[in-house]
Order: structure tokens, then C-alpha cells, then sequence
């Protein structure tokens, strides 16, 4: 089981039917990362979802994107911090620092 704080949203998203869709072991496995992704097409709060993941350092899909596309897409948009949550405490990182690290 996946523990994940999820962000307060106006509906009730299909994803939470089955979470565990949502977090693929590998990032290679792309038959259920396409199933989740179909999911959060049609979702009404993807928007939502989208912009949660995009301030938060969040792993799986979210707002039907991988971790991968949503660091393109603060690169490509100078989106410059990210949440990351450790424990208690947050922690808060530029995407260039997250390229040094890399």
C-alpha cells in the first residue's frame, strides 16, 4: 500500500477507486502507466490534481502525467520549486538543483 497525502479536491477523482494504479513499481511499466493515464483523461479534477503534483515533489501519476513529464513541464514553463516532503519537514528545491543532483 501506497501512503500518500492527497490534496483536497472539489470532487471525488476515479483514481481513488484504485490507488495503487496510480504508482507503478517501475517507470518502465508502461501497460500500467497507459491504463492510469486513460484514467485521469476524463477525470473532472485533473486540473487540479495536475497542479498539486506540479508544487509537490509527489511520485505516480498525477493529473495524468508521469514524474518525468511534470519536471519537463517546470523546466519548459520556469515553474522553479518544488515541495519535497521528508518526514516532518519540507524542503524546498529548485529544478536546476534537482538537475545538479542528477
Amino acid at each position: 500500500m501506497t501512503d500518500v497525502e492527497i490534496p483536497t479536491l472539489s470532487r471525488r477523482p476515479p483514481c481513488a477507486l484504485d490507488p495503487e494504479l496510480f504508482f507503478p513499481r517501475s517507470s518502465r511499466d508502461e501497460a500500467q502507466i497507459a491504463t492510469a493515464k486513460r484514467v485521469c483523461g476524463d477525470c473532472p479534477v485533473r486540473r487540479e490534481c495536475l497542479s498539486f503534483a506540479l508544487t509537490h515533489a509527489v511520485h505516480g501519476i498525477w493529473g495524468g502525467t508521469t514524474e518525468a513529464e511534470r519536471e519537463a513541464l517546470q523546466r519548459a514553463h520556469g515553474l522553479p520549486r518544488r515541495v519535497r516532503f521528508t518526514g516532518s519537514r519540507a524542503h524546498i528545491t529548485s529544478t536546476t538543483d534537482q538537475e545538479d543532483e542528477g
